[in-house]
């Protein structure tokens, strides 16, 4: 997870680059983007006694990304930065989520999900019609590739997507998952390399403007190594994928000058032991260790309109660190998230603001741990949500501090209420309530 870290954050340092350079005068030009949610399940292809039953299945809730730049892109649960080698073929640095999809009531102990980063070589034929070689490890330095090709066929409100992937993996993958060695409690089945093989088909349906629904089917066919494992039962995994998105409207194009501009945030939070209901109805009870943050986010506007209203649509990447206290360390939060703006036309003008996102952290925050069942273990790795309201500054005190607003805001880091695998399978999360000077330029 480390080797995440610094990829994210790398690529966090080149999305602000990239912003910086296209906040020209004539306005950011508009780019695709989305943000939603689906829920993933699959059959559990381990053997009792490790899974409770032969056949068990197991679903989560996964969170889903867009975002187009001029090379830093999200695509669902893939993150990454492309530069073309040629007018066909191009590069990326990546990171993307990986499902180990073991029985659930193992996921919280070892939490063998993760976002792996590796390297994308590509060749696109035409848009949506490409095929791809993928070099990628996981936190363990278990190394597997993947050959992987699509083609995309729109029909009317349809998008058909039908893909076919083969992934080698290698003995230290096949053993560290399929053998056990992950697990301490098992005695380890060592294991050789192999290939599985996946055939699948997303489906994009245009319910509406800004509104898509989004569904998947997959079936992969376990590696022969694999299968020799003795707590392997299933040879075969089948998965079903069924989720909303807000995203881009397709049947419209990309404005080449946005009105909204893009922004800094500079935001100071104090840590609350309150839920995330409790804060929204003004219920805050105060932190008695007084943990506190500071953040600085990024926002690049890629639409001014959602559902043809006015509401301005940001790609907020932020950077967070928590402070030191006399029970917790100090750690860094990285976020990659979207955030949709309304201001309300009022003489003095008043902004309200929702994202959604990611969220990792180098060091679990005590209030996160605190939240937690006993027994239970936190995850590093958790969905990000943020609820802001704020007032133009320029409004209250003339043109000169037109640019500038003064807001409140809620930090959020969630694991949906056990039902995200990737997050740990677990109940709980932190809130800070926040106080912000954004500006925008």
């Amino acid at each position: 997870m480390k080797k995440t870290l610094i990829l994210g954050c790398t690529l966090f340092a080149l999305s602000l680059l990239q912003a910086e350079e296209t906040a020209v005068e004539q306005g950011v030009p508009a780019t695709a983007w989305g943000a939603g949610a689906a829920v993933r399940s699959t059959n559990v292809p381990y053997a009792a006694p490790f899974a409770q039953a032969d056949g068990e299945n197991t679903s989560s809730f996964i969170h889903l990304l867009y975002f187009e730049g001029e090379h830093f892109y999200m695509d669902g649960t893939e993150i990454g930065y492309r530069a073309p080698l040629t007018d066909a073929l191009s590069i990326a640095a990546i990171t993307k989520l990986r499902m180990a999809d073991i029985p659930e009531t193992h996921q919280n102990a070892y939490q063998l999900d993760g976002y792996d980063p590796g390297v994308q070589l590509r060749y696109s034929f035409d848009k949506g019609h490409y095929a791809q070689v993928e070099a990628m490890t996981d936190m363990h330095n278990n190394f597997y590739a993947n050959l992987y090709y699509q083609y995309t066929y729109g029909w009317g409100d349809f998008d058909f997507i039908p893909y076919a992937q083969a992934t080698y993996k290698n003995s230290g993958f096949n053993t560290y998952y399929y053998g056990l060695g992950a697990i301490d409690a098992m005695p380890t089945d060592s294991l050789g390399a192999g290939v599985d093989l996946s055939l699948g088909l997303d489906v994009w349906y245009h319910l509406a403007s800004n509104f898509y629904l989004y569904g998947k089917a997959q079936t992969k066919f376990l590696n022969s190594e694999a299968k020799k494992s003795r707590y392997v039962s299933e040879s075969r995994q089948d998965e079903f994928w069924l989720g909303l998105a807000f995203k881009h409207d397709k049947d419209k194009l990309l404005s080449p000058s946005l009105k909204s501009r893009p922004y800094v945030r500079l935001a100071y939070g104090f840590a609350t032991v309150s839920n995330l209901g409790e804060i929204l109805v003004g219920d805050i009870v105060h932190d008695d260790f007084e943990n506190r943050m500071i953040s600085l986010f990024y926002g690049h506007p890629v639409s001014d309109t959602l559902f043809n209203l006015p509401i301005s649509i940001y790609f907020t990447p932020g950077i967070v660190w928590h402070k030191t206290s006399e029970v917790q360390k100090n750690s860094y939060e990285v976020v990659a998230a979207m955030k949709a703006y309304y201001t309300i036309p009022l003489p003095w003008r008043v902004r309200l603001g929702v994202g959604t996102g990611l969220s990792y952290i180098t060091n679990t925050t005590y209030i996160e741990d605190v939240d937690m069942d006993p027994g239970e273990k936190s995850s590093k790795l958790l969905q990000y949500l943020d609820f802001s309201v704020d007032m133009n500054m320029g409004d209250i005190f003339g043109e000169s501090v037109e640019a500038l607003w003064l807001g409140y805001g809620i930090h959020h880091r969630s694991a949906v209420f056990e039902h995200a695998s990737e997050y740990g399978h677990f109940k709980g999360g932190s809130n800070y309530n926040t106080v912000y000077l954004q500006y925008h330029f």
